[in-house]
């Protein structure tokens, strides 16, 4: 058994291993998930919540999201989700597998080349053609307690199966110099097309008493480079969700793309 003199020397050779490994891991630009998988994980969602608050990883140190994933028989191929920007429906980064990535990425961008008009409607098509289709519900917070709070109801829902999805992921938090730090909590769902799963998947994330504003983006605006400040003026959030405490019910809106001269 190793003496308590022994034990601190170990910590401390750990401890500089640990941050060597995460500084050449920056040093070549390869992030940090962090996941916890249910079914394969020996701690508890608990236990492993209290060790990976999202308040306590940074993107500084090479972390990137905070993963929560619920086994699922009927869906063998879930997000394996690696974007950019800040406070707005840029900030998710995905790269899901539902689709053919390159094929899909050619026929975009032969579209955009021929000059024809670039739409929402063709975006739907697109994702359809290519079954491109997974989307999530987006919830952002800012860093500390709350943050870490509203994100442990979101983790211990999609464990102990309370959501329609079965994937959940939150972004590490990023030091910023001009504003509050804060995070982009993305809950997924198979088909945005389908505007009951939609609905359902919003239904069941309220239920965990989730009451701030939900934006609704698809993965395949992603995968194209289609972000908020964009040539076409598409809105990448295709639906908003506003919660109202006094008729305790959720208000979702269906959003317009932006015209010239405005975008939020």
């Amino acid at each position: 058994m190793a003496t308590g003199e022994e034990a601190l020397e170990f910590d401390i050779i750990r401890a500089g291993l640990i941050r060597a490994l995460k500084a050449n891991l920056l040093n070549e630009h390869v992030s940090i998930s962090v996941i916890y998988n249910a079914g394969r994980n020996k701690n508890s969602i608990e236990e492993w919540l209290d060790k990976n608050k999202p308040s306590t990883l940074h993107r500084e140190d090479g972390y990137d999201w905070i993963h929560v994933q619920r086994s699922d028989e009927e869906e063998e191929k879930e997000e394996d989700d690696t974007e950019e920007e800040s406070d707005d429906s840029d900030n998710d980064d995905d790269s899901d597998d539902d689709s053919d990535a390159d094929e899909l990425q050619e026929t975009w961008e032969k579209w955009i080349a021929s000059g024809q008009h670039v739409s929402r409607e063709k975006i739907f098509e697109l994702a359809k053609e290519y079954e491109c289709t997974h989307g999530k519900w987006m919830l952002f917070v800012s860093t500390g307690g709350k943050g870490d709070y509203l994100w442990s109801l979101i983790a211990k829902g999609i464990v102990n199966g309370r959501t329609l999805s079965t994937h959940a992921k939150i972004s590490a938090t990023e030091e910023t110099e001009y504003c509050e730090s804060s995070h982009v909590i993305c809950m997924y769902n198979k088909n945005f097309l389908d505007r009951d799963q939609m609905l359902e998947s919003e239904r069941t994330i309220r239920s965990l008493g989730i009451k701030g504003t939900l934006k609704y983006k698809p993965d395949i605006y992603t995968h194209l480079g289609v972000y908020t400040n964009n040539p076409w003026l598409l809105n990448p959030v295709i639906y908003t969700s506003n919660f109202d405490i006094l008729k305790n019910q959720s208000i979702i809106e269906e959003t317009t793309d932006f015209h010239k001269g405005y975008r939020p």
